[in-house]
């Protein structure tokens, strides 16, 4: 490889967090519908090991 990389993906410019009364403009890089204080809470797949 020559250490030319793909473009990062984009979304539409001008969104806003889906949360009432919160007018967080969202990233062209954030895939979600929702601003980082209002993206519901996920655990991730851990496959057996333990999380500290």
């Amino acid at each position: 490889m020559t250490g030319v990389s793909r473009a990062s993906r984009a979304y539409p410019k001008d969104r806003v967090c889906k949360e009432p009364n919160c007018g967080t403009r969202l990233s062209i890089y954030n895939s979600g519908k929702y601003c980082f204080t209002h993206q519901p809470l996920t655990v991730p797949r851990t496959r057996g090991r333990k999380i500290s």
